[in-house]
Order: structure tokens, then sequence, then C-alpha cells
């Protein structure tokens, strides 16, 4: 399998090495927000870096439409969809590669190492043969396909010395599809890595297998240096989904040692976060948004001397109008009491906990209005319960669901911004909130907490820009909504301070200057 650009890439010049070859997976430019967000300000914001993309997908079907304009600097866009039905590989192999017995025998060697040991191994042993085992499974990438790689009889050997040694408690069936299904994916990473873009810096903005193609690039390129960001921890998130899942098998089955996770699922997670950690030891720049962030990365694996912490920023100058037009319908409405959603209506979101939270308020503040500003189509079952439930609480002349809007057309409307996700990084719709000069009632997932009471070290000390409530509590969310709608002088206050922490914190222009510092200083280190 071969990286296709897509046709409609801007006509840059395709040849040649890029600055940065940014490493993605399932966001930019097919989803809106968050890590797509960021993606768009990096690439607008560096028109003077020659940038590609390679795009890492589920499934094409489940892409969509791209979300974002391809800016002039992206020299090439490239895609790959892991859980497509694979083509004719076949057609993919060059005649001019062929395979011996050594490079099988390298594979299944390095195989082995990794997978049959019984003694304990130290991580960075443990880094080195997945490094190992993932670099011969590369080469022989190149000039096999997956079919002939899953039913050589040497691969059958080692599945089922595995399987006796780790696994004999499950019917092997379950554990040979979960073992093929981890594989295969890994497999068209392999094929492609060897025809990445050529860059001198890669950047993945996640483990998982983005990171996995970085770490690659970094082992194989020496001329080339890897930078990986996370805006949430890409190890943690997969656990919590695999936690779960219902797919791994019964639950009923143990394995001992494994702290009572199913077997299956132990497998996945120690995937994941092997995968991780090789990714974390393979990047020369390690960012995470805030520090909590980066004290996980380090539990995961990270060098803390690669770490260092960058957090997203805003453009203030676009929010100076959207400041007056909110001002000046807060003075034509003083009775206004509108509470505002600005984002995706995705059950991460958890806009089911806000709903039920708008009810408690409107009981206490009958004139409350909840607009709920943001796409509705990415989850359409999730929305649909959504809309049942506004329905059942009795709210359809108190909640609005307006779909997409601009935050010029949505934030002069809001009197406050509410969040209710079960999971952020450090989001924009916070900062957006900020530089409208709103306060926030959001529940303390990420850097939530750290953007609207201030860092422990923030001088000099700009005070509460909202409030923090727990995840998946109705109540708490309400009272804190309730208090701010009550008091007009609070929600100025809060207001203020969010602006002021976002002009001293977390301005565009500063992040954009650590990118662009960061870029240079890593092409100059691989190109010395």
């Amino acid at each position: 399998m071969s990286l296709t650009s897509r046709s409609s890439v801007p006509a840059a010049d395709q040849t040649g090495t890029a600055d940065v070859c940014l490493l993605l997976e399932g966001t930019w430019p097919y989803v809106r927000g968050g890590v797509s967000t960021w993606v768009h300000q990096i690439l607008t914001a560096l028109p003077e870096l020659r940038f590609s993309v390679v795009y890492i997908g589920a499934e094409k079907s489940l892409a969509g439409e791209r979300k974002y304009d391809l800016p002039p600097n992206l020299a090439s866009l490239h895609e790959i969809f892991l859980f497509d039905p694979s083509p004719d590989e076949s057609a993919a192999i060059s005649p001019s590669i062929r395979v011996g017995r050594t490079e099988w025998q390298a594979v299944h060697s390095s195989l082995a190492a990794l997978l049959l040991s019984d003694e304990p191994a130290a991580p960075e042993s443990i880094d080195s043969r997945l490094a190992e085992a993932l670099l011969a499974l590369a080469r022989l990438a190149q000039g096999v396909t997956f079919e002939r790689f899953w039913q050589h009889p040497d691969t059958w050997d080692l599945l089922l010395d595995c399987y006796a040694r780790h696994f004999e408690q499950l019917p092997f069936i379950d554990f040979f599809w979960n073992v093929r299904f981890l594989i295969e994916p890994v497999w068209k990473l392999l094929r492609i890595e060897e025809n990445l873009p050529e860059a001198a810096v890669y950047h993945s903005v996640s483990t998982g297998y983005a990171g996995l193609l970085g770490a690659l690039a970094a082992r194989r390129r020496p001329r080339s240096r890897f930078l990986l960001s996370e805006h949430g921890i890409y190890v943690r998130e997969r656990i919590s989904d695999l936690l779960r899942s219902e797919w791994a098998g019964p639950d009923a089955l143990r394995v001992p040692g494994t702290e009572g996770i199913p077997a299956l699922r132990r497998l996945w997670i120690d995937f994941f976060v092997e995968i991780g950690r090789l990714t974390y030891h393979s990047a020369a720049r390690i960012v995470s948004l805030f520090q909590r962030n980066a004290h996980i990365q380090t539990e995961f694996g990270a060098p803390a001397e690669r770490q260092q912490v960058i957090p997203n920023g805003v453009d203030l100058s676009r929010f100076e109008a959207i400041r007056e037009s909110r001002r000046e319908k807060r003075l034509a409405q003083p009775g206004r009491r509108h509470v505002g959603f600005f984002g995706r209506v995705v059950a991460i979101k958890d806009v089911k906990t806000l709903l039920r939270a708008a009810r408690l308020t409107i009981d206490v503040v009958p004139d409350a209005r909840f607009l709920i500003v943001g796409p509705t189509d990415e989850d359409a079952a999730y929305f649909a319960e959504c809309e049942t439930l506004t329905t059942e609480l009795g709210l359809s002349e108190h909640v609005l669901f307006t779909g997409p809007a601009s935050p010029e057309a949505a934030l002069p409307e809001f009197d406050i911004m509410v969040l209710s996700s079960v999971s952020e990084g450090l989001p924009f719709a916070v900062l957006e909130a900020f530089g409208a000069g709103m306060p926030v009632v959001s529940t303390d997932v990420g850097s939530c907490a750290e953007l609207i009471h201030g860092r422990d070290d923030e001088q000099p000390a700009l005070g509460p820009a909202g409030a923090v409530v727990p995840v998946g509590n109705p109540p708490a969310l309400a009272q804190a909504l309730v208090r701010l709608l009550s008091d007009r002088e609070l929600q100025d206050r809060c207001g203020a301070a969010g602006l002021a922490r976002t002009q001293q914190s977390y301005t565009e222009s500063g992040v954009i200057d650590h990118y662009r510092e960061l870029y240079v200083g890593l092409a100059a280190a691989a190109t010395a």
C-alpha cells in the first residue's frame, strides 16, 4: 500500500522535503473543533513553512466531508484508513523487493523475543524489543502481503506458543481474531512508513497509530526529528474506551496478574501502553497542554527531560468586536439570562447532564434560556436522545439547539458559557468565552480548573473566571449556574478575570512562537 495524495491539494510544489509532516489520527480536516482547530491554526499561522499531512482514519465511509479548506502552504495530503477492507496488496508489492529466509527469520525471532519471554523485563528492554520487531516487520511488509505473513507456518507456530503461554484460559478463536485485528492495521502503517513524505520534522499530535508512525520515521530517518504533542492523553483515553467495551470476550474470563481486567482487553491495553511508551522514547521533544497532563505523560513513560508545556491560545484581536457586540446586547437586555453551550453535540460533551442541570436551573430561574450551539450531525443517535430528553424534561421552550455558528454570531448571545464534558484537554471553547469577556462554568476535566481559577504561580492573581463542578453532577452544575445567573456584577468580574488570564497566558501569537522555535530548532538539530 502506498500513500496517495488527494487531487484537491493546493497547487503547491509537490516535490522535495517538507519542513514539517503532520501525522493526524481522526482529526483535521474531517472533524471540527479541539485538535483540528489547533492544527488549522498552526497551518495557517506559519505560512513560511511547508507542510505535509498524513491523515489516519478508521473507515473512509465514516470520514464524511472535509470541514476545513486546505491552505496554500500544504504541499500534500495523504490518507490511510486502517479498518477499510484491504485492496489487492499484491499490486503494491515491488517486483524488485525480494524476501528470503533471512528476512522471515529476523521477523519471527524478534516477535518471539517480544512475545514469548517469561522473564519480567525493564521498560527499556521492552521498548528495544518492540522497536526491533516493528522495524523487521516494516522491512518484510514492503515485499510480502499481510495474508502471506499471517498464513506463514512460523507465524502460526508463534501464535500457538503465545496462546499457550499467556491466553490458554480463553477460547482460541477469540484470541486468534483479536490478534489479527490488532496486527492488521499496524501492518498497513508499516507498509506506508517507507513512503512517508520526506520532512525535516515529523510531528504527531497523539501517540497511538499516528505516534507509532512518527516513532518509526524517527528511527529510520537519521536526518529527521520527531515531535510529539498531546491535547489529551491518548493512552489513558484508549484504556477508558477498552474498559467500557463489550467486544473483547466474556468478562468472566480472567488471567492471573492482570488486576481483574479481562485477558483480551488487557492485550489491547498493553498494546497501546507499549506503543505509547515507544512513541515517547522516540520523540526528541514531548509537548503537553498543561502541567497535569505532563505528569500523566511521565507516568506512561515520557522522559521528563524532553517534556515542555505549551497551552492552546486564541487571537484576541478577533474578539474585540465580539466583546463590544455582547456588551451592547447585554445593555439593551438587562434582564437577559442566557446560558450558552458552544461545541459538538456528542456523548463526550455530556449534553444530557447539561439538560438535566437546565431543568434544575429553570426551576429556580424561570426566565433562563439555554442555547446549544454546534454541529448535531456527528452522532445523530446521541442528538436524537438529547432531543427526546429535552421534551421529557419539559424544556422545549427553554432550550434551543441552533446548529453550528461562528463565534461572532454565537458568543454575543451568551451571558454564561457552560462546558459539561466528561473529558477535555485545554478546550478552545473556554478560551473563546474568555476572549468574549464572559464567565465559564465547567466540569473538572483537563485544564479547566487551571483556566478558571488560575495556576498556583499566577502573578498577579486574577481571581476566578467562573466555577468548576464535578463531572456528571446536574445539581452541582445547576447550583453554579443559578449563582451566576442571579448576579450580573459577578458575571462581569469573572468575565474580566478570564479575559485578563487569556491576555497573560493563552494568546495565539505566543503559542505560534513556541512551535516556530520548536520546528526550527529540531530541523537544525536534524541537519547538524
